[in-house]
């Protein structure tokens, strides 16, 4: 299985994975899918998400910081804007986040549930750091919480569609190796 031995030494199958991941985060966090609310609905979290389940703890957060020096530095990486000066606004609490979601333990066992559970936590970690953000950048709870209701539905469909992306890559790995 892929992730079954994701922990073995072996830097140049993790950065060429991490190269990847981060391609994807870039690109998901461009995929912005209008559901009618007010806030963005982009695939960056489902690729993050995703990196930080097949990527060892250390690697994950080397992407994650990658990335974020890319956005802070000015290159187009970001959904909304770029540059130091959109890093420091309203979206740090959701960069913040990011970081800590890196280091959510992977779940002990493959499976559906545990993937499901695994993704659940890195976006309840998220949601919960970019609120606080928010509160504290635009001075007002109700518009976090607000703001915390139009993304949970989101974050909900990107934790399944992970789950199943990683149950189905377990899937296929399993039958490869009995054929």
């Amino acid at each position: 299985m892929l992730r079954s031995n994701h922990k073995a030494n072996s830097p140049k199958k993790h950065s060429l994975l991490a190269g990847a991941f981060l391609v994807l985060v870039i690109v998901g966090a461009k995929v912005d899918l209008d559901l009618g609310g007010l806030v963005s609905f982009t695939l960056q979290t489902l690729f993050l998400g995703l990196a930080y389940y097949y990527l060892p703890k250390l690697w994950g957060l080397f992407l994650v910081l990658g990335y974020l020096t890319l956005g802070a530095a000015g290159m187009p990486v970001f959904n909304g804007g770029v540059g130091w000066n959109y890093f420091v606004s309203w979206p740090l609490g959701f960069f913040i986040g990011f970081v800590l979601a890196a280091v959510v333990p992977s779940p002990s066992s493959n499976g559906l549930m545990p993937a499901l559970r695994f993704f659940l936590k890195i976006h309840v970690v998220i949601v919960v750091a970019g609120i606080v953000g928010i509160a504290r950048y635009g001075g007002s709870y109700n518009s976090a919480l607000e703001t915390a209701i139009d993304i949970l539905p989101g974050a909900v469909i990107k934790s399944a569609t992970a789950a199943f992306i990683v149950y189905g890559i377990d899937y296929w790995c399993q039958r490869k190796d009995t054929l």
